[in-house]
């Protein structure tokens, strides 16, 4: 008998097929878990020093962690590209800041503590994801689905695996959704609450995963269901127990989110569904939504750690040909396991696609991250039914025949995941943060503003005042103002932002005008030589990290570009050149090239300071 490859059958009580389970040791699959630890570790090691200042998103995550287990809980996510400014709504749920605050307590609730937090929590749905695949066969399966999770995480990166970015943290909870379905449809209904809280911390943590945890759910429900009607005793002695659990878990993950629509006008829930129901540009379609999806399945991109949102969409339609071949064979050839593997990822698919086909505005590569999940479990299902082919051709149907195919199999993946388990702990030797430079430049004027404020230099009232942060800021879409808040918070200064910012930072880091001693304000670029003019202004910090290259490269780009945008008849871009660079660089109407040339003038940055005036300054009412 050889269940790793074939999943032989025994009949179950209802006459139906009933997978005969021979499972590996743990210590193979903990080992195989411990093979990723490395890699995180090292990650985290390199990444300790010198110390990260949270930017933008993160800063803004690092607040909600930190509020969690105070008197002003978070309630929903993060703030996203939903609604207006004035009526901005967030991500539906707060459980994953809720997921970190322990571990980032335990380590010291410094920004480290946050990165160790993340990593800790994809460690945890990898182990996960490893157990479950313990439990569909033998030690080859583990191996298959470990070197489809070590290709990922090759291809994610360590710096991206310890970001906590709402759009990164969701992917590899996203393999636990994809493996629990599975086991679902398996009739193996033992991990189906953790399936559940993972479902449901991809959908609070980002929107773009609604569809597909919720329709990944709907096909799990509706097996659970007919099972239940048609199957009896199918899904195991006490399925009551998994099922009871499961919908307790997604009672009391809803709680807050549920909270805060009763208690706000209008609430989150209500911000979402109007701007689904209602979006403010119209979305790219089925066709281009395929084009995207099918750049997304191109195995070799994969392998070779290339995301893209474009490119050719030839080798995606023929891995796809491939693996529907593929799937179709397994069906003939009744291989419940793996046909049970197809339907989820059929579906998944399916999901994808309208998902992607209702994106509007700038399709950002982090909307799609999910798809390379598919990609490799189609990888797997396609090496899955081949082997079980190649059995046959050469054994025929006789199941009991010894062969020698299978130890070539466990011996080509377990190649696969040393090799990429080697090349994520390579990579982790190298990491760095996001965006190193703008957070060392963050750090000095941190480190400055601090230091005014505790000496008393500045106007402001010394430790005992209240700071209103203002920015600005034509490169990195203010990203600097939540991580000087955040760093401020953390030194024991009382500060906020102006009431506008209120439904990204929440009251309670709000403070206005009236309530103002004084304003720390960031300066990026052009802005310094105002602020520099100001009465009662005192410059606390001044930084501008670009070399003597760089400022030559600078200059001829900004030459170039006003040609360019002058020739196309852009004119009305060029005062961004001052004023904001980010957003001409993703504007949808300029060629490859011009934006390429914008992207570099980001990446070489401006000179940036930090000015702390007098309350007159403050902005707002």
């Amino acid at each position: 008998m050889s269940p790793s490859l074939e999943f032989d059958h025994a009949v179950g009580p209802d006459g139906s097929a009933a997978p005969t389970r021979i499972r590996p040791s743990r210590t193979v699959t903990i080992l195989i878990w411990g093979g990723f630890a490395v890699g995180f570790v090292i990650a985290l090691i390199v990444i300790a020093r010198p110390r990260w200042f949270p930017l933008l998103d993160l800063a803004q995550t690092e607040m909600r962690v930190r509020d969690v287990f105070t008197s002003h809980p978070p309630l929903i996510g993060l703030p996203g590209r939903i609604g207006t400014l004035a009526r901005q709504g967030s991500h539906p749920g707060p459980l994953s800041f809720w997921a970190l605050a322990p571990v980032y307590r335990l380590f010291g609730s410094s920004s480290w503590a946050m990165q160790v937090a993340t990593a800790t929590l994809n460690l945890t749905a990898i182990g996960a994801t490893l157990l479950m695949a313990r439990r569909r066969g033998s030690v080859r399966v583990v191996l298959g689905v470990g070197a489809a999770l070590a290709l990922l995480s090759a291809f994610y990166g360590p710096s991206v695996l310890t970001q906590a970015w709402n759009p990164y943290m969701p992917m590899m909870w996203f393999l636990v959704v994809v493996v629990g379905v599975w086991s679902v449809l398996c009739d193996d209904l033992s991990w189906l609450p953790f399936t559940t809280f993972a479902a449901c911390f991809c959908l609070h943590t980002h929107i773009s995963y609604l569809g597909l945890v919720g329709g990944l759910g709907g096909i799990a429900l509706a097996w659970i269901i007919w099972s239940r009607w048609k199957r009896p005793g199918s899904l195991g002695a006490r399925p009551g127990r998994s099922i009871g659990l499961a919908v307790a878990v997604i009672a009391l993950t809803s709680i807050p989110m549920v909270v805060q629509e009763f208690t706000h006008s209008p609430g989150n829930l209500t911000l979402i569904w109007e701007h689904f129901t209602n979006p403010p540009e119209t979305p790219i379609g089925l066709r281009a939504g395929l084009d995207v999806l099918l750049v997304h399945l191109n195995p070799w991109r994969l392998v070779s750690q290339q995301d893209a949102t474009t490119g050719s969409v030839i080798p995606g339609v023929m891995f796809l040909g491939l693996w529907v071949a593929s799937a179709v064979a397994g069906g003939v050839r009744r291989i419940r396991v793996v046909n049970a593997l197809n339907v989820v990822l059929l579906v998944s698919l399916g999901l994808g696609l309208v998902s992607i086909a209702n994106i509007f505005g700038f399709v950002w590569y982090y909307l799609m991250l999910w798809s390379w999940a598919i990609n490799a479990f189609m990888m797997l299902a396609i090496g899955w039914v081949a082997v079980a082919l190649g059995r046959d051709a050469t054994h025929g149907r006789d199941r009991s025949a010894p062969t020698r195919l299978e130890p070539a199999v466990a011996a080509v993946a377990s190649i696969v995941l040393v090799a990429a388990l080697g090349s994520f702990a390579w990579q982790a030797t190298t990491v760095e943060p996001p965006d190193p430079q703008i957070s060392l430049a963050l750090g000095q004027l941190v480190r400055g503003t601090v230091r005014a404020i505790d000496a008393g230099t500045a106007p402001g009232e010394g430790t005992s005042g209240r700071y209103q942060v203002t920015i600005a800021d034509p490169i990195s879409i203010n990203s600097p103002l939540y991580g000087m808040l955040l760093e401020l918070e953390r030194a024991g200064v009382h500060a906020g932002l102006p009431k506008q910012y209120h439904s990204i930072v929440g009251d309670q880091r709000v403070v206005t005008r009236g309530d103002a001693t004084a304003v720390v304000h960031i300066s990026v670029g052009s802005d310094i030589a105002r602020w520099r003019t100001k009465p009662g202004v005192v410059e606390v910090a001044y930084t501008d990290r670009r070399t003597p290259k760089q400022l030559r490269e600078r200059t001829a780009l900004r030459r170039e570009l006003r040609t360019d945008l002058t020739r196309i008849g852009r004119t009305d871009l060029i005062p961004n050149l001052d004023e904001n660079v980010f957003t001409a660089s993703v504007d949808p109407e300029l060629s490859p090239a011009i934006a390429a040339k914008l992207r570099r003038l980001l990446d070489i940055g401006e000179p940036s300071a930090a000015f702390i005036g007098p309350a007159a300054l403050a902005e707002g009412r």
